[in-house]
């Protein structure tokens, strides 16, 4: 199967005038691993606040709501958090100072090849646990406050799959961006990109 956005991204590198397709030197590979290990600790850390304030506020509507369905989605949404905060700390790539003295162009490599492989599966692992917990919820909303149209629930759940997707898109676009990082290092230690 062609994939279309590569042939994109190679098509827009050419355009580019070699800039992009330049090997990357060694100090700056070292300059970006630690850029690159302390972003992925900071987005951690976000990630992990921001798993606890979804807890506490469903927790909350657990208790306050007095709709079954919203009490169920709320505790599903919970479970959803909890899941995706264990698939996080699954996921990510972790510092390791042996491998990163040893060889930090390879360190380095392994650490962009994770993070693009996680980002580019973000739908698996991150999205599809809040779904049912959200339709859930949703439902439980419109039983709540009475919609009756079909047209306002479907608009609403299609707002929040909006939102979803567009979350998806960005991941995407990130993990094809560390992805032509990770090309520019496999052309640093090529024979030719020695040579240049």
């Amino acid at each position: 199967m062609t994939d279309f956005t590569d042939e994109t991204r190679l098509r827009a590198l050419w355009q580019d005038g070699g800039a992009a397709l330049a090997p990357v030197p060694l100090d700056e590979i070292k300059r970006r691993a630690k850029g690159f290990g302390d972003a992925i600790r900071r987005r951690n850390r976000r990630e992990y606040g921001a798993a606890a304030i979804v807890v506490a506020i469903f927790a909350l509507y657990t208790i306050v709501l007095p709709e079954l369905l919203l009490k169920l989605g709320s505790l599903l949404v919970i479970a959803g958090a909890f899941i995706v905060m264990w698939q996080l700390s699954r996921r990510t790539s972790r510092t390791d100072p042996d491998a990163e003295a040893q060889d930090v162009r390879g360190y380095y490599r392994a650490r962009l090849v994770r993070e693009a492989h996680m980002l580019a599966r973000i739908g698996r692992w991150y999205l599809a646990p809040f779904v049912p917990g959200l339709l859930v919820f949703l439902a439980g909303l419109a039983k709540a406050t009475d919609l009756r149209s079909p047209v306002s629930f479907v608009l609403l759940v299609a707002f929040q799959l909006s939102v979803f997707g567009g979350i998806w898109w960005l991941n995407r676009r990130a993990a094809a961006m560390l992805r032509a990082q990770i090309d520019r290092i496999d052309r640093a230690c090529s024979p030719q990109g020695d040579l240049t």
